[in-house]
């Protein structure tokens, strides 16, 4: 039998010598103080104000209502609530629970990497989790293995949870337009540049575009997943392959 808000407010100023007075609009007030009329639940066919349980608290005196012993019971038996703890967020400081490191709750995101001080993890733990995500997307490697660029991450996040910009691409070796398998052996994750430069281009003739150290790995990778030379691969029979030079194009534009 927990007291409101509301009605511990108005035992208390019983309790205090007030008397409740109820006016010709049927208003009740205590004092100079007057009370919302949403008390009125307090109001008993027989001028009782009561709990909602029908625990009579209060009695009738006059034209007003002063406290009884049942209501002080009541009131000695719902102490003033406690004051909550300092919340965390009020601190300066608090622990990551990745690094166990001690840091300034401005260093804290939330799971997408948005500055809040309520996050779970700091900035730095976050990135490295962003990073390990990429590295085995590319399977354990840290960079692009057309350019070798270093990849830092997969996504950028939005607050709500949405991918905002992307720096992986899968990539199939041999483009299922030419022919390739859609199938894990015959994809690779690598950057959004080179996935785009690449396009439909035989892998064999892809690597004569790349570096001489990302051509020798890429080679090796081809190999690892398909068990053959890339220069193997043919296109299928009812693949018509066309080269078009755009710069060309362009030119006569």
């Amino acid at each position: 039998m927990k007291l409101t808000k509301i009605q511990r407010e108005v035992l208390e100023l019983l309790e205090n010598g007030a008397v409740m007075t109820i006016d010709c609009y049927n208003m009740p007030s205590i004092g100079d103080r007057n009370l919302s009329p949403q008390t009125r639940y307090f109001l008993t066919d027989k001028r009782l104000v009561t709990r909602k349980d029908k625990t009579k608290s209060v009695e009738t005196k006059g034209n007003g209502f002063v406290i009884t012993d049942k209501g002080r019971n009541v009131l000695s038996k719902n102490p003033s609530p406690k004051k909550r703890k300092v919340s965390r967020i009020l601190k300066k400081e608090k622990t990551c629970p990745d690094c166990k490191w001690i840091k300034s709750i401005d260093d804290f995101v939330t799971i997408y990497g948005v500055k809040n001080p309520r996050g779970k993890y700091c900035q730095e733990c976050f990135d490295k989790h962003q990073r390990e995500h990429a590295i085995s997307l590319m399977e354990g490697r840290d960079f692009c293995l057309y350019c070798g660029n270093k990849i830092k991450k997969a996504y950028d996040w939005t607050p709500e949870g949405n991918s905002e910009r992307t720096y992986l691409h899968l990539d199939h070796m041999d483009p299922v337009s030419l022919g390739g398998e859609d199938s894990e052996r015959n994809a690779v994750y690598c950057c959004v540049s080179c996935n785009l430069k690449k396009g439909n281009k035989l892998y064999s003739d892809w690597l004569n575009e790349l570096k001489p150290e990302c051509r020798d790995i890429s080679r090796e990778i081809y190999i690892q997943k398909h068990g053959r030379e890339p220069e193997g691969f043919r296109p299928s029979e009812n693949v018509i392959v066309l080269a078009v030079d755009l710069a060309d194009i362009y030119e006569k534009l």
